[in-house]
């Protein structure tokens, strides 16, 4: 019952910040608009979806805060009527406005009841904690020494040799590939322009970079993609999106799909190999802690459950399977299933939108990205306060 409750509000929320979205878009009105206005509802009203099933703690008064913000700009702006329209667009129906009116009042005055009884009685199926309580049960979570089986003196021996070969493998592999960079300066030259190209954050840029190699284009964006694996740099889903545009979308799709399991793997190698200090240096120690015990606890099922969340960092997920005792075949199956839909999506809407409506949607997924990158630098920024004994960011 919590769990439904937290999806209902969610769902309802997102599908709120979807209109909003929709209407602060009509001020800039194009022609592809009515494509743009399906695309954003129907992202944000699946990413509310996924809050809710992610979370079960609501923010009480978010829904009623979204409403009252879209009823003002539509007065605001003179856009009242365009709500409708909006809707109109989102169910997909052919038929006059008039006569989705009186529908549309009903599921909103539904919604609005729904949404009340929900916040009124939140207590019924919500505990809520003080600062203090919350500090108390964070130093009482589970730790990661908790969960991990027992090992023979026998087994701990050989699982150091073999990770002090994977270490020397790994180390070399690094060495090589560094000493490629900065003593070949056609390598070094031909690096940074790929990284200069994707920072821009345009497709079509991206396209035309790739295709500037002909035959090699596939090449290229197997490697750029275990790139951005490893130290996370540029978007997976911009190279995703070009390969689309270039190969075709079920092409596409695969070649994606396929350069994106080999950087999973080899992010997994590499935290296997060198253990957590590197790894942290790659991201950061507050990041990799928050997943450490989620994973050992898990296992198999986090990281199918993570692969299919968009906000989820990939890189982070492989690296902290690397860090426990996880085996590698399942969270390579794990990996590969779960990634399978996003990489679908994402590969279809690249191949078959163009124009605004790509740009929307590019700029959609860029914002799930950036909120990431802001959680990452908060985590950063706690865990070098920490150390100095200063204040943390709430």
């Amino acid at each position: 019952m919590k769990k439904l409750r937290a999806i209902f509000y969610y769902l309802t929320t997102g599908v709120a910040i979807g209109f909003l979205t929709c209407l602060l878009l009509l001020f800039n009105v194009n022609y592809e608009m009515m494509v743009s206005q399906q695309l954003v509802m129907f992202i944000f009203t699946a990413f509310g979806l996924i809050l809710g099933i992610a979370y079960t703690n609501i923010n009480r008064y978010v829904f009623f805060a979204l409403e009252a913000a879209i009823a003002l700009i539509a007065l605001i702006g003179g856009k009242t009527q365009s709500l409708i329209y909006i809707v109109k667009e989102f169910v997909m129906y052919h038929g006059p406005v008039k006569n989705i009116f009186i529908p549309t009042i009903v599921v909103v005055v539904v919604i609005n009841l729904i949404n009340i009884y929900i916040v009124l009685t939140q207590k019924k199926y919500q505990k809520f904690y003080t600062r203090e309580e919350r500090k108390a049960m964070k130093e009482e979570e589970v730790k990661l020494s908790d969960l991990r089986e027992e090992k023979t003196a026998e087994e701990i021996a050989e699982i150091k040799h073999t990770r002090k070969i994977q270490r020397i493998i790994a180390l070399i592999i690094l060495g090589v590939l560094l000493g490629l960079y900065f003593f070949v300066p056609s390598i070094k030259a031909k690096t940074n322009e790929a990284f200069s190209t994707i920072s821009k954050l345009d497709t079509d840029v991206v396209v035309a970079y790739l295709r500037s190699y002909g035959k090699q284009a596939a090449v290229v964006s197997f490697v750029l993609m275990i790139l951005q694996s490893i130290a996370a740099p540029i978007p997976a889903f911009l190279i995703t999106l070009s390969n689309a545009a270039i190969f075709g979308w079920v092409k596409g799709a695969m070649l994606s799909w396929s350069s994106a399991m080999a950087g999973a793997a080899l992010c997994f190698f590499l935290a296997r190999a060198l253990g957590r200090d590197a790894v942290e240096k790659l991201t950061s120690k507050g990041a990799m802690e928050s997943v450490d015990v989620f994973f050992e606890r898990y296992g198999k099922y986090a990281i199918l459950i993570c692969r299919l969340l968009p906000f989820v960092s990939f890189d982070f997920v492989s690296y902290g399977a690397g860090l426990t005792n996880m085996g590698f075949w399942p969270f390579f199956i794990a990996t590969g299933i779960g990634q399978l839909p996003a990489t679908i999506v994402y590969s279809y809407v690249g191949g078959t939108l163009t124009g605004g409506a790509q740009k929307l949607f590019l700029g959609l997924l860029t914002l799930f990205a950036l909120s990431i990158m802001i959680g990452i630098a908060k985590k950063v920024y706690n865990d070098k306060q920490k150390k100095k004994g200063g204040k943390v960011v709430e």
